[in-house]
């Protein structure tokens, strides 16, 4: 009965084993963060999209007619109502079931637009929570074409 401690029998078994479990749990990961990141660019293309079409509702008249200036800043009630108009076509047309306007503002010359939806995790939504949330933030500035394009150091992009 006096076994040999030397003899490893079994032990490519025992790490075969490990290694499927290590494979299993990475594959889950993977599959978890794919959702995760996929349900967030969906979001911010939305968002992107939303905040568009809020600085497109300016006077077009006027802006064909003088350009960009102050009579074709954005009305901070019509890119609002643009804007939840946008998201609520997407709602309808896509199959983000619970996606929501967090907030819209404008200050005339900027639209941002924040977006959340809820994500289903396929394998880990359970520790995560039952409501995971992923949210999405778009901005764009509005600008007349006499201001200068600046980079974050304030010099002119064009030079």
């Amino acid at each position: 009965m006096n076994r040999d401690l030397s003899d490893d029998s079994g032990s490519v078994m025992l790490l075969g084993i490990v290694l499927v479990a290590v494979c299993l749990l990475a594959l889950a990961v993977v599959v978890d963060v794919s959702a995760l990141f996929l349900q967030r660019r969906n979001l911010a293309a939305i968002a992107d999209a939303s905040a568009l079409a809020g600085a497109q509702a300016i006077d077009l008249d006027e802006y064909y007619a003088r350009g960009a200036g102050r009579a074709t800043a954005l009305d901070p009630t019509i890119v609002a109502r643009v804007v939840r108009a946008n998201v609520a076509a997407v709602v309808v047309a896509d199959s983000l079931n619970g996606m929501r306007l967090v907030g819209v503002e404008s200050d005339g010359e900027s639209v941002s637009v924040h977006l959340s939806a809820p994500v289903s995790v396929p394998f880990f939504g359970r520790l995560l929570g039952e409501r995971t949330e992923v949210i999405a933030r778009a901005r764009l500035d509005y600008r007349s074409a006499s201001q200068p394009l600046l980079d974050h150091e304030g010099r002119d992009q064009w030079l």
